[in-house]
C-alpha cells in the first residue's frame, strides 16, 4: 500500500511542466500583463510575468492540459488595444515556479521588432465612472485604466512601466495602490493610475490685474502659493496685465468653462500638447484666432460631443463613423450639412470632425457644445506643450485663458486627419492625410529587410522621419515646414528620443536629391522625391515587380535638376526611369510661385502666347484680360511678363499643384495660396457643384522619348471657352476629367512600350488627396486593366516621403 502511494506521488510530479514563453506584438501599455495574471491564475498555471524591453515574457508551471489551454488562450485572446504577433514557447526548469502566479518587475531588453502603445481614448468604464456621482474619480480629468490613457506622449523610456513614464512623478495613495494590486480590477498594474488626492491636477492661468482683483486661489486660500508656482514653471507677479494661476482642480475647469462660453479663447493642455479651444458659433475669437496664427482662410477642426451631434452638421458614412470612433481618434473631413460661423470653415464644403479622447474633452464638451480645437502654435510653428511657452503667448494678447496640468509630455502629437474617398463600383479608401496621436509610433512593415538600422530624413515641408530596423519602420509624428527654427529643433529633439525608445542607432540615412533641403544636409543616400512617393506606396501595399507609378504634387527636384510634379515612372526595385510627364513650363519659383497662383497661370499663359495658341496671339487684348480676371494691375503683370522673358526667379517645372493653380486662377476661383493646396481645394469644391463636365482634353505625344500631355494648350482651351461664357462650375469638373484621362492614356502608352505589359499602378503624391481626380483616374486604369493601389497607411503627401525613401534602402529593392 505504501509502495503503490508513493508511485503516484511520483507520477504526479512526472506531469507538472514548466515552460517559458515570449508574447512579442502590441503587448506592454494595454494592460497585458495583469490579463496573463488572471488568465493564468484561472487555468491553475503558477509562475510569473513581466515586460523586458517591448516585449513580455511568462514563466509558466502546472500540469500539461493546464498549460497547454493556458497556452491556447494566449494565442485566441487579448485584452482591448492589444495585438499579438506571435507567442513562443519553450521548455524550462520548474525550480522556484510552484505555488501563484506573479506580476515581476520589468527589465530592458533587445528585440528585433520594439511594439510601443499609441495613446489610446478614454475606454467605456472608465467614462462611466467618470460620469458617476458615487465613484471616487467623479469628474477626475485624469481618470484612466490599463485600456486607455497617455502611452506614447509620456514615455521616457522603455520598458513601458511607472517609473519609465511621467506619471512617475506622482506617488500613488494608498487607495490607488491597493487597487493597482487588486486581482480583477481595470487598474490591476495600470502604470497611468491616479485620483484626485495622487494624481495630475488642473491649473487655470489668466491675466490678472490690482482692478479685477483676481488671485491665485491657491494662494489666497491655502498660503500654498509658491509650491503651485513653481509646479507651473515660474513665479506670476501682480502687475497689471500679469499672467497668474487663479484656480484649481474642479474650479479651474469651471471658469475655462465660463470663459469659454463668454466667446475667449482657451489653451487646453491635452494628451499630446495644447490646443486652442472656443466657440464655433462666434465670430469674434475665430477672427482674432486667425490674424494671431496668420491663418487667414484654412478651415478650423470642430470637436463634437457624439456622433449624433456630428450628424446634425455632416453627412456621416459609416466607414466615416468607424474612424471617428476608431482608437486614434483623428480629425475626419466630413460633407457639411449646416455650418457654423462663416469664420470657422469659410467656404469649404467639408469640416473636420472629431470626438473627445480624453476625460477633460469629454468634461468641458458635456458644458460647452461643440468646440473648435485647434492646435496650439503659431501658424507654421510646432505644437506647443510647455506652459512657459503657452504663457508667452498669452503675454501677447492670445489665448485668454490656459487650463494646463503638471503631467509632463514627452513627445509632442497633433491629431492625425483622415478622408474617405470614393473609388467607384461601391468602393472607398481610407486616406491618412497627417499620422499624429493614437497612430505614431505603431510601425509599418516592409517587404523587404533592410541591411542596416537605417534613418530616414523625409523632406522639408510636412515634415516626418523614419527610423528603420529589420523589416519596421518607425514614423515620427508631423512637425510641419523645417524653415521654421521650432520645429527644426522639435525634430532634432524627437529623432534623439526615439532612437533611445527603439534602441535603434542608425548606421545608414537617406534623404530627398534636392540639395538645399535642410532635412538631408547629412544624408549619406539620396532619393529622388516622386520615386519616394511611389515607393512607399510599394512598401504598404508590398507590391513586387514593375510598377507604373503616377506621382503628382507641387514640386520636387528632379534627375534633370529642373522641377517635377506630374510624373510617370517605371519602377522596380531600385531602379526608376521617368517615361512622362504634363508639358514642362518656365513657371515662377520659390515661395511666391507655390503661393501666388495668378502668376502661374500668367506663365502658362506666355508659354501659350509664345506658341501661338488661339486667343492667346494678341499680348495686349489677353494681359488686359488677365488682369482683370485676377485683379491684377496692369503694372505688375507686365514685370511678372519681364521677369519671365528674362528667366529672373523662374524654373522649368512640370508641376501638377501649379497647373491645378493656374486653373484655379483663370476661373476666379482663388488667385493666392494663404495654406498649402489652398486653390486646387477651391477648384475641387468648384467642380464638385458641377451638373456636368465641360468637354476638354489634353493632347498626348510622345516628345524625345518622354509621353506628355500637352497642359499648355489645355490652359488657352479653357481661357478661350471661360472667355467665350463656358460656365466655371463645368469647366473646372472638365479639367479634372481631362487631367485623369490624359494620365490613363500616357499609363497605357508606357505600358504598351515596355517589353511585358505593366498591370501594377501606384498613385501618390499631395495632388491624390483631390477626390475627384483619385476616383475618375483609379476608375480609367481599371478599365484600363491596371490593378491599381494609394496609400492607405501613410499621407500620399510629403508626410510619407521617409516610408519611400526607407523601402529603397532594403536589402532587395
Amino acid at each position: 500500500m505504501q509502495r503503490k502511494e508513493m508511485r503516484c506521488e511520483e507520477m504526479q510530479h512526472e506531469e507538472m511542466r514548466c515552460v517559458k514563453i515570449t508574447v512579442t506584438g502590441l503587448v506592454q501599455g494595454v494592460g497585458y500583463r495583469p490579463f496573463v495574471a488572471e488568465l493564468a491564475e484561472a487555468c491553475g498555471i503558477g509562475g510569473q510575468v513581466k515586460n523586458v524591453g517591448g516585449i513580455v515574457k511568462i514563466v509558466a508551471a502546472g500540469e500539461p492540459k493546464s498549460l497547454e489551454r493556458f497556452v491556447g488562450r494566449l494565442r485566441s485572446e487579448a485584452p482591448a488595444g492589444a495585438r499579438v504577433d506571435e507567442v513562443r514557447v519553450s521548455q524550462a526548469s520548474s525550480d522556484g515556479e510552484a505555488g501563484g502566479f506573479r506580476i515581476v518587475e520589468s527589465s530592458a531588453g533587445e528585440e528585433e521588432v520594439r511594439l510601443l502603445p499609441p495613446d489610446l481614448p478614454v475606454c467605456p468604464s472608465c467614462q462611466r465612472e467618470l460620469l458617476d456621482p458615487a465613484n471616487r474619480r467623479f469628474r477626475y480629468p485624469f481618470i484612466s485604466c490599463v485600456a486607455c490613457g497617455p502611452r506614447f506622449s509620456i514615455l521616457k523610456a522603455v520598458p513601458y512601466d511607472r517609473d519609465t513614464i511621467t506619471m512617475g512623478d506622482f506617488a500613488m495613495c494608498p487607495d490607488c495602490a491597493a487597487e493597482y494590486r487588486q486581482k480583477g480590477n481595470i487598474r490591476r498594474h495600470a502604470q497611468t493610475i491616479a485620483c484626485a488626492v495622487c494624481g495630475p491636477k488642473l491649473t487655470l492661468w489668466e491675466r490678472v490685474s490690482p482692478e479685477n482683483g483676481v488671485r491665485n486661489a491657491m494662494e489666497a486660500e491655502t498660503g500654498a502659493g509658491a509650491d503651485a508656482e513653481s509646479r507651473s514653471e515660474g513665479n506670476a507677479t501682480e502687475s497689471p496685465g500679469s499672467i497668474a494661476a487663479t484656480a484649481e482642480g474642479e474650479e479651474a475647469l469651471q471658469r475655462t468653462i465660463r470663459g469659454i462660453l463668454s466667446g475667449k479663447i482657451a489653451a487646453i493642455k491635452d494628451i499630446g500638447g495644447f490646443h486652442f479651444a472656443f466657440l464655433p458659433t462666434v465670430s469674434e475669437p475665430s477672427r482674432r484666432l486667425r490674424i494671431f496664427k496668420d491663418r487667414e482662410r484654412k478651415p478650423f477642426a470642430v470637436m463634437f460631443a457624439d456622433v449624433a451631434a456630428v450628424r446634425e452638421y455632416c453627412e456621416v458614412s459609416g466607414q466615416e463613423e468607424e474612424l471617428l470612433c476608431s482608437p486614434a481618434r483623428p480629425i475626419v473631413l466630413l460633407k457639411k450639412k449646416r455650418d457654423f460661423c462663416p469664420e470657422v470653415c469659410g467656404d469649404s464644403d467639408r469640416m473636420g470632425v472629431l470626438l473627445p479622447c480624453n476625460p477633460l474633452q469629454i468634461l468641458l464638451l458635456r458644458q460647452t457644445g461643440p468646440l473648435v480645437m485647434t492646435s496650439g502654435n503659431r501658424g507654421g510653428e510646432p505644437i506647443l506643450i510647455r506652459d512657459a511657452d503657452m504663457k508667452a503667448l498669452m503675454e501677447e494678447g492670445c489665448p485668454d485663458l490656459m487650463l494646463t496640468h503638471d503631467r509632463e509630455i514627452m513627445t509632442p502629437l497633433e491629431d492625425s486627419i483622415f478622408q474617405v474617398a470614393d473609388i467607384g463600383k461601391g468602393k472607398s479608401v481610407s486616406q491618412i492625410l497627417r499620422r499624429g496621436r493614437g497612430i505614431v509610433p505603431e510601425p509599418v512593415f516592409l517587404p523587404r529587410t533592410l541591411p542596416a538600422a537605417t534613418f530616414a530624413a523625409g523632406g522639408d515641408l510636412k515634415a516626418v522621419f523614419a527610423l528603420g530596423k529589420g523589416r519596421a519602420v518607425y514614423l515620427s509624428s508631423h512637425f510641419g515646414d523645417l524653415f521654421d527654427e521650432r520645429a527644426l529643433e522639435a525634430r532634432a529633439a524627437s529623432i534623439a528620443h526615439m532612437e533611445r525608445l527603439f534602441s535603434i542607432r542608425p548606421e545608414l540615412s537617406v534623404g530627398d536629391l534636392h540639395p538645399a533641403y535642410v532635412s538631408a544636409r547629412d544624408a549619406q543616400e539620396s532619393v529622388q522625391h516622386h520615386h519616394a512617393h511611389i515607393a512607399s506606396v510599394m512598401a504598404e501595399q508590398g507590391l513586387s515587380g514593375p510598377v507604373l507609378g503616377v506621382a503628382f504634387d507641387g514640386t520636387g527636384y528632379g534627375c534633370d535638376k529642373t522641377v517635377w510634379g506630374s510624373e510617370f515612372l517605371l519602377c522596380e526595385g531600385k531602379r526608376m526611369r521617368r517615361a512622362g510627364c504634363f508639358t514642362p513650363v518656365r513657371l515662377p519659383g520659390g515661395d511666391a510661385g507655390a503661393k501666388n497662383a495668378d502668376a502661374a497661370l500668367l506663365a502658362f499663359l506666355l508659354e501659350g502666347e509664345r506658341r501661338g495658341l488661339a486667343g492667346l496671339e494678341e499680348e495686349t487684348s489677353w494681359v488686359e484680360m488677365f488682369c482683370e480676371r485676377t485683379g491684377r494691375k496692369e503694372s505688375e503683370a507686365r514685370l511678372l511678363v519681364r521677369a519671365h522673358e528674362m528667366g529672373i526667379q523662374t524654373v522649368i517645372s512640370s508641376s501638377m499643384g501649379r497647373l491645378f493653380d493656374a486653373v484655379s486662377a483663370l476661373l476666379g476661383v482663388g488667385e493666392y495660396n494663404s495654406y498649402e493646396g489652398e486653390c486646387a481645394i477651391a477648384l475641387e469644391i468648384c467642380a464638385s457643384r458641377a451638373k456636368r463636365a465641360w468637354p476638354l482634353a489634353l493632347e498626348v505625344k510622345n516628345v524625345g522619348g518622354l509621353w506628355q500631355a500637352d497642359s499648355v494648350k489645355l490652359i488657352a482651351d479653357i481661357w478661350h471657352s471661360f472667355g467665350a461664357g463656358a460656365p466655371r462650375e463645368e469647366l473646372a469638373l472638365g479639367f479634372h476629367m481631362a487631367v485623369a484621362e490624359a494620365a490613363a492614356k500616357i499609363c497605357e502608352r508606357i505600358s504598351e512600350d515596355g517589353s511585358g505589359v505593366i498591370g501594377q499602378a501606384a498613385l501618390s503624391g499631395g495632388t491624390f488627396a483631390n477626390r475627384i481626380l483619385l476616383k475618375n483616374l483609379w476608375r480609367l486604369l481599371e478599365e484600363r486593366g491596371f490593378s491599381v493601389y494609394t496609400n492607405e497607411k501613410v499621407p500620399c503627401g510629403d508626410g510619407g516621403l521617409a516610408l519611400g525613401q526607407m523601402y529603397l534602402m532594403t536589402e532587395d529593392a
